[in-house]
């Protein structure tokens, strides 16, 4: 339990998780089965996230309506209940038994709660040695509460990425409405980088900090002019990588993609700007941005495939790294 528990704040893949708290349940409880339910959107009904045992591949397409069956029973008034003879209760309805063909006889089930809130439930099924105790409730009411901070903790998590995702929407908008040659180059630039960037097996950072870059790439043009193209606070449009770097690297999230904003314009010989790199100076992914960029500009203004690779290869070791240039020639341009 204590490695899950340090799990929770390592990852926020809620179904690894849950599988290692519902096998855990099973485990410690000494049960045949186990159920992790979530409550539906709609709050009417509860859906299986996992479900432990033999039958459990079966049981896992199957929704409970809350107030209906023991667990329903459970989400309805948010208290735990201990059944250790399902014959004599009442609430008990046999409708997963009769699908999956596994036979209940003693149930634990907990709900999972965010402070008032339910979210689920979790039951064990059929204690292979005695009844259930308050014992066993008290612990399986602890991995309720690990599973609930899980999945409250995965939700959150996307919602945040929700946002960033349309945050970047907004501003790739915005760079693209400065100009209607613009409209739709950024996400061609990333497309082109990435597909670059994983034939050179780049690590999940990089990769990462590729995307962000490609797609970025031009977010100084936002701040280098105004709405009206005078420009503002010294800036001009070749000033634009720099005034995005310096807006990015502020951001956690994006600061590793900064050099790749900064960069995208400078020569593989030295000659290019803002700092005048070379060669191996220049960060890999601003290598890559650079060429993808020059790509997607040249088929804007109408340029075939072969005419590219032969402007690509007339510019290496002089404006483009070699390597890139050869990734696109030969894995990625033959392919499109």
């Amino acid at each position: 339990m204590l490695g899950i528990a340090r799990n929770l704040t390592t990852t926020l893949d809620v179904d690894i998780l849950l599988k290692k708290i519902s096998a855990l349940a099973e485990e410690k409880l000494d049960s045949e089965a186990s159920a992790i339910m979530l409550l539906d959107d709609d709050g009417k009904n509860l859906s299986f996230k996992v479900a432990g045992g033999t039958k459990g591949g079966v049981i896992q397409r199957m929704k409970v309506p809350v107030g209906q069956g023991i667990a329903g029973a459970v989400a309805a008034e948010k208290k735990s209940t201990i059944v250790n003879d399902v014959s004599n209760d009442p609430r008990f309805t046999g409708a997963q038994d009769k699908s999956s063909g596994f036979q209940t006889r003693k149930i634990l089930c907990v709900p999972m709660m965010i402070e008032s809130e339910l979210i689920g439930i979790v039951e064990v099924l059929n204690k292979k040695e005695g009844d259930y105790t308050d014992d066993d409730r008290e612990i399986l009411e602890s991995m309720a509460s690990m599973a609930a901070v899980t999945i409250n903790n995965a939700k959150n998590a996307e919602e945040q990425r929700n946002f960033f995702v349309n945050i970047l929407e907004v501003l790739v908008a915005a760079i693209e409405a400065q100009d209607t040659k613009l409209k739709g180059h950024n996400m061609r630039v990333t497309q082109i980088a990435t597909a670059i960037g994983r034939h050179l097996g780049l690590a999940a950072k990089e990769y990462k900090d590729l995307y962000y870059g490609a797609m970025l790439h031009d977010i100084g043009i936002l701040f280098a002019k105004g709405a009206d193209g005078v420009v503002v606070s010294g800036g001009d449009d070749a000033a634009h990588p720099v005034v995005g770097a310096n807006m990015i690297e502020p951001i956690n999230l994006l600061k590793g993609a900064a050099g790749i904003i900064r960069h995208h314009h400078e020569n593989f010989d030295g000659t290019g700007r803002p700092d005048g790199l070379a060669g191996e100076d220049i960060p890999l992914g601003a290598r890559i941005v650079y060429v993808a960029e020059t790509v997607d500009e040249m088929r804007a203004n109408g340029m075939e495939a072969e005419a590219i690779n032969r402007m690509l290869a007339m510019g290496k070791e002089i404006r483009f790294d070699p390597r890139v240039v050869d990734v696109y020639v030969n894995e990625i341009s033959n392919r499109e």
